[in-house]
């Protein structure tokens, strides 16, 4: 369903409008988004990761996860924290946006791109309406809902560092923070909400059947 409320001016509902203002193309009837950028937005273990997978395979589109932008800069993110900071929080520092700029400099973006896991907070979301400003891209934010109960219960099931307790409290609340009203910052753009306690078939059932009525080209089998 997309949902598209009306209220809300604070700073932050206003930047992160630009976010997705700045690259807003209008859609026709017949015509696919011109590089369209899938943004992938929810709380932690919500399945962002998993579903990037199905989508660059049925639209042909390149998916950036910020877990491996981290893997890629982690001995420049290690040297910058000396071990202050966990990789899952590294999500949050301010170079991610620098190396966000520079894979998508480095890709063709003809069929345009989806994200995981970006933007997480404030800053990120500044960077990238330049970005999408710049690279004249057309976003589609596809947010899973779930529950902070479901997120702590699916965390204790991985039984990872990242999902730890006290770590996994701070990213709902920084998630919490950053993108409870998403739905009414992004008034001029395409934005979708999935049930993310379905499970992984419906999900992306959902998803796909938003991503068709936006219009994006399933790509050719070869």
């Amino acid at each position: 369903m997309i949902s598209v409320p009306n209220f809300n001016n604070s700073a932050f509902c206003l930047m992160v409008a630009v976010v997705l203002n700045a690259g807003t193309v209008v859609l026709s009837q017949d015509l696919a988004p011109a590089r369209p950028l899938v943004i992938l937005i929810g709380p932690p273990l919500s399945g962002k990761t998993t579903l990037v997978t199905p989508i660059q395979g049925r639209y042909g589109i390149p998916g950036i996860s910020v877990e491996d932008l981290i893997k890629d800069h982690a001995s420049e993110l290690r040297k910058m924290h000396r071990g202050r900071t966990s990789m899952a929080e590294m999500r949050y520092d301010p170079a991610m946006s620098r190396y966000l700029r520079a894979r998508l400099g480095s890709m063709d973006l003809g069929r345009g791109a989806a994200l995981d896991g970006f933007p997480a907070t404030q800053m990120q979301a500044e960077e990238l309406a330049k970005m999408i400003q710049e690279l004249h891209l057309n976003p589609i934010v596809l947010q899973l809902e779930v529950p902070d109960a479901v997120v702590r219960k699916r965390a204790a099931a991985a039984g990872r560092q990242s999902d730890q307790p006290k770590i996994i409290e701070q990213r709902i609340k920084d998630y919490h923070r950053e993108f409870d009203m998403i739905s009414v910052y992004y008034p001029n753009a395409k934005i979708v909400k999935i049930d993310g306690t379905q499970s992984e078939e419906k999900m992306w059932k959902a998803i796909q059947q938003a991503l068709d009525e936006a219009k994006l080209r399933v790509a050719e089998k070869k």
